[in-house]
């Protein structure tokens, strides 16, 4: 839930308004992404043949995840401010990590494909985030992603147009 609403929802709520709080916090409050053209938001077939962003997975063994990052060709044309086209795509793979016979820890199947759009304006800067079902290509609901943690974090980084990693 977008940090303002939470706000509200506590001055509301210490007022004696909860239930008013509670329809406003369920009438989808939260940050509005930008109404991406019919399409343009679909999972992402073929993205492991596009440019892979990390030459080695990023390994985080604490949560027994490994990521990969790929860039669609649009988005390996920034602008001279450094600012990503409409049309640009960036994708987190991520894998579960679990242990071999040896207690290595190894990747697994692809469990989630994390996905920014570059769609235009709007109050997300142009970026509209997604996850995936990789089994099914479907997007998972919200209540198993919070598209909108997606861009909050993303928001540290974003002098490099919300994008942490070195995308050429």
């Amino acid at each position: 839930m977008n940090p303002m609403v939470r706000r509200w929802f506590r001055v509301a709520a210490a007022a004696g308004l909860a239930g008013v709080a509670w329809g406003a916090a369920c009438s989808r409050a939260e940050v509005r992404q930008p109404a991406p053209p019919a399409g343009e938001t679909d999972y992402p077939s073929g993205y492991a043949s596009w440019k892979k962003i990390n030459p080695e997975p990023i390994v985080r063994e604490g949560d027994k995840v490994v990521r990969n990052l790929f860039a669609n060709e649009a988005a390996l044309h920034r602008d001279a401010a450094g600012r990503f086209p409409v049309g640009a795509v960036l994708v987190k793979e991520e894998r579960s990590l679990a242990a071999d016979p040896a207690g290595r820890l190894v990747p697994r199947d692809v469990f989630r494909v994390s996905v920014m759009f570059k769609v235009g304006k709007g109050q997300m800067d142009g970026w509209a985030f997604k996850a995936f079902d990789p089994s099914t290509g479907q997007e998972f609901p919200r209540d198993r992603v919070d598209p909108d943690g997606c861009y909050f974090c993303h928001a540290d980084a974003r002098d490099s147009d919300y994008v942490f990693s070195d995308v050429r």
